[in-house]
């Protein structure tokens, strides 16, 4: 066990997807601090108290617009990142929707250049890295998926 406490923050993801395999990403702005100018799929943090599929739901309406009903919301898996050094470790949940209403929109164009269709099978290379791992943990499976630990015996 490490000597240095690893602060976790619990975040959610939202995948909005197309019948052709394609989900809704935003585009960050440059000057964002989380992923600048990369495409992200649609999530944020969970609020105290906030149960994992309200918290989707709202980061879906928040980012675009759109309306997500729990019957409508499938949970996929789970992202566990490891940040070395002082970084956080993240946990995020991963919802899925191939239904929802209303059309989806910029709702957030203080913080986003844009929302993009991007195909999950071959994601751009602007999409960020763990949008790329959750599009593949979407695809290919586990529904647990571990990024950034150490490959040698033990935990960090």
């Amino acid at each position: 066990m490490s000597d240095s406490p690893h602060l976790l923050i619990a975040d959610v993801a939202q995948v909005l997807l197309r019948a052709s395999g394609a989900a809704l990403c935003v585009l960050r702005k440059p000057d964002a601090v989380l992923a600048p100018g990369q495409l992200t799929v649609v999530g944020g943090h969970l609020k105290a108290g906030e149960p994992l599929d309200r918290a989707a739901r709202r980061e879906a309406m928040e980012e675009t617009g759109v309306r997500i009903s729990a019957d409508q919301q499938e949970f996929c898996g789970l992202v566990h990142h490891h940040e070395h050094g002082e970084g956080m470790d993240r946990i995020t949940a991963v919802f899925v929707a191939q239904s929802w209403s209303g059309e989806p929109r910029n709702a957030e164009p203080d913080k986003h250049e844009g929302l993009f269709w991007v195909p999950m099978e071959k994601p751009p290379p602007a999409c960020h890295p763990y949008t790329t791992a959750i599009f593949h943990m979407l695809i290919h499976g586990p529904s647990y998926r571990a990024l950034n630990w150490p490959t040698s015996g033990g935990t960090p």
